[in-house]
């Protein structure tokens, strides 16, 4: 992926983010002024309830300062379980709930000097969850990991390293308890100087992910 077509991507994926807002404000809207329309099952983001996840995506690395930096671009497949830690609170596009999830994940190198990366991250994420119907549910989310790969000692330093991640994205909900879910996320890599070589890898890219609630 070169840069033009990174900053593409990186531009369509924060539209689509601030138009799922703002089509949340407007069901917000809607509701407020008696909108007979179905309510999106809000019961599902009540604290206690859980959030079974199945992703899948690819990175592409380096992001932001390239000098001196690697390519390193590999596929991602996670599996994650959320927990709700509190119900949905609030007024207008902040309103909604912390949910708290774990990510087991695999990875194949595509390009690069290495060939898997494997690890889990502890994610903290922010649903925001409209009053009155709507299908979209945006979220903003961070975690940090722990992760195993055979990427060349020069780039990461040692097999044992740690991960930092963020993510915007959005679900739609096309079930009572399904949802298909659209994220951009960013990752960084390194082994927190803990090795003899720390140059670390910095990547992004867009994911695709299927969530059940229960």
């Amino acid at each position: 992926m070169n840069i033009y077509m990174r900053r593409v991507v990186q531009s369509g994926w924060g539209m689509l983010f601030l138009l799922s807002l703002r089509l949340c404000g407007a069901a917000e809207r809607d509701a407020a002024n008696g909108s007979p329309e179905a309510s999106l099952p809000e019961d599902l983001f009540h604290s206690g309830r859980y959030e079974a996840a199945f992703i899948n995506g690819v990175f592409f690395s380096p992001f932001g300062p390239t000098h001196n930096r690697p390519t390193i671009n590999y596929t991602y497949t996670g599996l994650q379980l959320g927990y709700m830690l509190g119900d949905v609170k609030g007024d207008g596009w902040r309103r909604g709930n912390f949910e708290v999830a774990g990510e087991a994940f695999g990875s194949a190198i595509l390009d690069g000097a290495g060939t898997y990366i494997s690890g889990g991250t502890l994610w903290l994420r922010y649903n925001i969850v409209p009053r009155g119907f709507s299908a979209l549910v945006p979220f903003a989310q961070a975690g940090a990991g722990m992760v195993s790969t055979d990427i060349d000692h020069d780039v990461v330093g040692e097999p044992f390293n740690f991960n930092l991640d963020l993510s915007l994205g959005v679900r739609y909900f096309v079930g009572r308890n399904w949802s298909i879910n659209l994220e951009y996320r960013y990752q960084h890599i390194s082994n927190a100087d803990l090795g003899r070589h720390n140059l670390g890898i910095n990547a992004d890219g867009p994911f695709l992910g299927v969530s059940y609630f229960f």
